[in-house]
């Protein structure tokens, strides 16, 4: 299964929730590469920091650049069980690429207006890939959700999405938590950390659970 994560807004958690979801996969007992195609190169460097910690899973961490992406992301799927691709927070030449080979296009957005009107444009762009990939869905997950704004930010992202049938809300949720960010830090994820945050950790379970469905 290629499942990308990516979208126009940055800032949102794209590279932590692909990292999670690349070693909850490798957790799970799957084969899995974790694919940076974001200029910044934020899972590469991530990858580097967990060659310091080898009492974790070690994932293997190709970065792909370009118009090609489609094609050898396709070449990486018959080799791997699952591939988790980064593409950033930008409509890139690499995001493009990459929804003509995904089977999921997760896009974590943070409540508010200003981060879904970026759903607006990516209607259209998401609209052209399925007309050339038949198998791809896209799916929205809120990310850094303000504690006290849980039930609200689920009503609100429910109503708008309504209007945007194109996109399927996740059930799942990941909240502003300190975990995340000292996690990435270290390479690890929130599972890994000496000190664990359980809400956190049940976060990316369910999470993973949603989008994979085991």
């Amino acid at each position: 299964m290629i499942v990308m994560v990516g979208g126009e807004k940055g800032g949102v958690g794209k590279t932590t929730l692909a990292t999670h979801m690349a070693v909850a996969r490798k957790t799970a007992g799957h084969t899995v590469v974790l694919v940076d195609a974001d200029s910044q190169g934020t899972a590469s460097t991530w990858s580097d920091a967990r060659k310091e910690h080898p009492e974790v899973p070690q994932l293997p961490c190709v970065s792909l650049r370009g118009g090609k992406v489609h094609v050898e992301l396709r070449e990486l799927a018959r080799h791997y069980d699952d591939v988790v691709v980064d593409t950033g927070g930008a409509d890139s030449q690499e995001f493009r690429s990459a929804m003509l080979a995904a089977d999921t296009l997760l896009m974590p957005l943070r409540p508010g207006s200003f981060d879904f009107w970026t759903l607006l444009k990516m209607q259209e762009v998401v609209a052209l890939a399925e007309g050339f990939n038949d198998n791809l869905q896209a799916v929205v997950a809120l990310s850094q959700v303000p504690p006290s704004a849980v039930d609200r930010a689920r009503r609100e992202a429910t109503e708008i999405l309504a209007e945007m049938p194109r996109f399927r809300l996740l059930n799942c949720m990941t909240v502003f938590r300190a975990a995340f960010n000292h996690s990435a830090g270290e390479g690890l994820t929130v599972d890994e950390m000496p000190r664990r945050d359980s809400k956190a950790c049940s976060e990316i379970a369910f999470l993973h659970n949603e989008l994979f469905g085991a």
